[in-house]
């Protein structure tokens, strides 16, 4: 546990200077303020598009509009960035031959593979937080209604969405020897996981839909209880990624 610590606090420390953990908080932070007044202003950007003379009434934004923005932004930016920036996790550190002077010294192989998803884990939880704070306080400045009452199952689902997709980027930068080679491996497996989504048969079972289906949960359309399998599958999935990424990474060169 010692070593664990350790490492966690060293990338922390190390990510800070790296500026990525303030990219990231900058990011989270703007997606959090610029949902809710996209939301807002697009009414009306929509009109200045349309002909003065097309008579069209267009609805009036709301709360759902914003969080509505917001998941859609998520997906596009935060998680996209947290997922750009940790996809050489592993593998540039071996390209690098930083790891081995770490390795020579004792530091177990499990204990920097736990570390370095203890960190993805915990910076994307801070993270995550941040924005949807921000574009809940935003939210209630701009929509003060109450048609979005459910906010906390989405959020727990997305973060568990992203949490899959970290452990994804944990296991392909171990089975890869370079940035670009995991960023594939990475890219194949989000294109599987938007594949699995429009099965709508297996959607009660499907951990990705945890990510997709936000919208619903977020209004009451749908009880979020009817997705409890996917969610214990989502955990067993991040549990299986993270386990083949000890396994691999225990017995790969360096």
């Amino acid at each position: 546990m010692k070593q664990i610590k350790l490492f966690f606090i060293k990338e922390c420390f190390a990510n800070w200077r790296t500026k990525k953990i303030p990219i990231l908080l900058i990011i989270a932070v703007a997606v959090g303020i610029l949902s809710p007044f996209l939301a807002k202003i697009m009414p009306d950007i929509m009109s200045s598009l349309l002909p003065a003379d097309l008579p069209v009434s267009l609805p009036t934004p709301t709360s759902i509009d914003s969080w509505t923005q917001y998941y859609k932004n998520l997906s596009q930016f935060v998680l996209l960035a947290i997922a750009l920036l940790a996809v050489g996790t592993i593998s540039n550190e071996v390209e690098k031959g930083t790891l081995l002077p770490f390795i020579t010294k004792g530091l177990s192989r499990n204990v920097f593979v736990i570390s370095k998803a203890l960190y993805l884990v915990f910076i994307w939880s801070v993270t995550l937080i941040s924005s949807f704070l921000v574009n809940v306080a935003y939210t209630t400045y701009y929509f003060n209604d109450n048609k979005s009452p459910h906010l906390l199952f989405p959020l727990f689902a997305f973060w568990l969405y992203g949490t899959i997709f970290l452990a994804a980027t944990i296991l392909s930068s171990t089975l890869a020897k370079s940035t670009g080679q995991s960023l594939l491996i990475l890219a194949s497996f989000y294109l599987i996981s938007s594949f699995s989504s429009i099965l709508k048969k297996i959607a009660y079972y499907n951990p990705f839909i945890l990510g997709s289906n936000s919208l619903n949960w977020l209004t009451g359309k749908t009880e979020f209880y009817h997705y409890w399998p996917a969610v214990w599958i989502a955990v067993l999935l991040i549990t299986l990624l993270l386990t083949l990424s000890l396994l691999i990474f225990r017995k790969r060169p360096l």
